[in-house]
């Protein structure tokens, strides 16, 4: 009977448990409405239930800490806890205690009845066991656990420029082969990991990485393959594995390293690749990877089964990296042919196309010599209108005349098919012509500049090494060569057009073809009437500059303006012709040289007063003059080569002055 007050309030203080976040949420509603709404009667109400749910909570906590029958029953409660002596007991283990069966005695003891162990064994044992207490004394959870102290370094490369901005290929490429070799170096416990590339057209190991803890590994980057144990590898495409080698022969197997460096275990593998399509026989490795240690008998087969992973890794690194290089040489390619086209654009000349192929061609390709040869008509051949010569030593000059069909160049421009030369030293057809005195060592390849429709010339490249080329190279030149094609092919065009058509549709002067035939008849009707006859040649100081700064089409507005001008300055009867992009041509009738040289100074001074307006802009030009007086017999290409040497003069000279011939 006396329990049953007991369990009667120990039942009232479980629901008050089980329901105190009830009694919580609403104690808050009541706050919060008593706050918001301004009604004394409901305000007052709300404070009796806030009141109400405080004392409710206020006995639930007291009851969990001071009433001896509380257990932890609810999951519901927002507060729970433990009492002190609940579901525990205490266990003494003493592994000091001496038995003869060799067991060990646990005994369960009561809070009241425990005493520390060294009041159970004798005095003489109590000041050893107090030491070994303290030797042994059990730390707590948080002392046990041992954060160790990692750094982002430790996961990361931090300052590696491959992650500071868009790297090549060929930079990726070293960082992750340097990251499998030391990964490889540090799995075996090796002395050195390092990667060979084989190149058979030169007979050479290249050194691609390495990683390696010996301060003699060779510095050359290349050796000639022979009897090594590298070179073996690639030659016959199989392991080669040595558990022992000789001391004495070591410079000759491993000629990686510049002096002998004691080693005694090798191991290397052919890596293989295939470029094209997987079904392609596959022979001969694109490369080496070797191991060595010095340790003897330190790599087995299991070795040997590793690094057939890890060469399959690298197999996969070398696809990755080819598959970039070339998106991102394409993507120069395409850059190139744009700038190509835009510059020819802004200045629609012979010697603006030809310039821009060579620049380009400096762009992608690395060579020693460049030519780049187009037919004259003039000259009724093949000649080299552009050279560039990067080591200053003997080669052929500009206007240099080939021979057709009897050199490398005339082959691949009669054939209308590119001609590489690998070895010029094993060839004996001449490049150019065959009294050319060139050296004969390096490589050599002729790219016709040809569209759908014809050859035009040939671009041609040379370096003083074998083998420099390289399939990719050829392909690349032979797109720029054929974009610049296509804009020969308009430009001849245009000019074919121009030698049909009277009147240039620009300035509304006479066409080249028309003025230069007009020459001719009042050169013939000067001599027969004997009256002077005086030609002057007008060019635009400072060309490139104006056509760099304003474009070609203002330019052409600025050769309009500069028509009419000359036009006003002349004599209905005298001829005036558009002769080339930025020179006119002036027949003066009936003039002799002195009188010329004043109509001329007329011109200047009316175009140097002139003020012409570019796309909102004032500006004004100046331009230069050369003139000659036509003498008895003389022929037009005689004339016309004497006021365009004066002309030029003229320029060279600065600009804005008449000069007489």
């Amino acid at each position: 009977m006396n329990l049953l007050p007991h369990l009667k309030l120990e039942s009232i203080i479980s629901k008050i448990n089980a329901n105190d976040g009830i009694f919580l949420t609403i104690g808050m509603v009541a706050l919060i409405t008593g706050i918001l709404v301004d009604i004394f009667i409901i305000r007052i109400i709300c404070l009796l239930i806030v009141i109400a749910t405080s004392i409710l909570l206020f006995i639930s906590l007291r009851m969990k800490d001071f009433h001896p029958f509380m257990k932890i029953k609810e999951p519901n409660s927002l507060s729970q806890s433990y009492q002190k002596n609940e579901m525990m007991k205490k266990l003494i283990f003493d592994d000091f205690q001496h038995h003869d069966n060799g067991d060990f005695k646990i005994e369960e003891v009561s809070e009241n009845s425990y005493k520390p162990l060294s009041e159970t064994v004798s005095n003489t044992e109590t000041e050893g066991l107090n030491t070994a207490n303290q030797l042994f004394k059990m730390p707590s959870v948080e002392k046990l656990r041992v954060i160790p102290q990692f750094q982002v370094a430790d996961f990361f490369d931090v300052n590696s420029e491959i992650f500071k901005g868009e790297t090549e290929p060929r930079t990726e490429f070293d960082f992750l082969l340097t990251k499998v070799l030391g990964v490889i170096k540090e799995v075996l416990f090796a002395h050195t990991a390092a990667f060979f590339w084989a190149n058979r057209e030169k007979h050479q190991m290249i050194m691609e990485s390495f990683v390696s803890d010996s301060p003699s590994f060779f510095t050359s980057r290349r050796f000639t393959m022979g009897h090594d144990l590298v070179s073996k590898v690639a030659e016959a495409g199989k392991p080669e594995f040595i558990s022992e080698v000789n001391p004495l022969s070591e410079a000759e197997l491993l000629h990686y390293y510049e002096r002998p460096t004691l080693i005694k275990s090798f191991i290397g593998v052919p890596v293989f690749f295939v470029r094209g399509n997987i079904d392609e026989s596959v022979e001969k490795p694109v490369g080496v990877l070797i191991v060595d240690s010095k340790a003897t008998d330190d790599f087995g087969q299991e070795t040997l089964t590793l690094l057939g992973q890890f060469t399959k890794l690298i197999s996969a690194l070398i696809k990755s990296y080819n598959d970039k290089y070339d998106l991102l040489l394409d993507s120069e390619l395409l850059s190139s042919i744009r700038r190509l086209q835009e510059r020819i654009k802004q200045n629609f000349r012979l010697p603006s196309i030809v310039q821009s192929l060579a620049e380009e061609t400096s762009k992608l390709i690395n060579w020693d010599y460049l030519s780049i040869v187009l037919y004259d008509e003039a000259k009724r051949a093949w000649v080299a209108k552009k050279i560039t010569n990067r080591v200053y030593e003997g080669y052929i000059v500009t206007e240099q005349a080939i021979d057709f069909p009897e050199s490398i160049v005339g082959q691949a421009i009669k054939n209308n098919l590119y001609t590489y030369v690998d070895d010029l030293n094993a060839n004996t057809t001449p490049r150019y012509y065959s009294e050319e005195k060139l050296d004969r060592k390096g490589s050599f390849v002729s790219i016709p500049i040809s569209s759908l429709n014809k050859c035009y010339g040939a671009v041609n490249i040379e370096s003083r090494d074998k083998s420099n080329f390289s399939r990719r190279d050829i392909d690349m030149l032979y797109r720029l060569a054929e974009n610049t094609a296509y804009a020969l092919e308009i430009f001849f065009m245009q000019e074919m057009i121009n030698e049909y058509v009277i009147i240039d549709d620009v300035t509304g002067m006479y066409s080249k073809k028309f003025f230069m035939q007009r020459i001719e008849e009042e050169l013939q009707r000067s001599d027969d009437s004997g009256t002077e006859l005086s030609l002057l040649f007008v060019t635009i100081d400072r060309t490139e500059e104006i056509v760099g700064r304003y474009g070609t089409e203002s330019f052409e507005r600025v050769m309009l303006t500069l028509s009419k001008a000359v036009r006003a300055s002349v004599r209905s009867y005298d001829l005036v012709g558009r002769y080339d992009t930025n020179r006119f041509g002036i027949l003066l009738i009936n003039t002799a040289a002195n009188e010329a040289y004043i109509w001329a100074e007329k011109i200047r001074k009316n175009i140097a007063g002139l003020v012409i307006n570019i796309d909102g802009k004032n500006i004004s030009i100046t331009i230069s003059v050369g003139v000659a007086g036509a003498m008895e017999g003389m022929k037009k290409e005689e004339l016309v080569g004497n006021s365009v040497a004066v002309l030029n003069a003229a320029s060279q000279a600065g600009g804005n002055v008449v000069r007489v011939f």
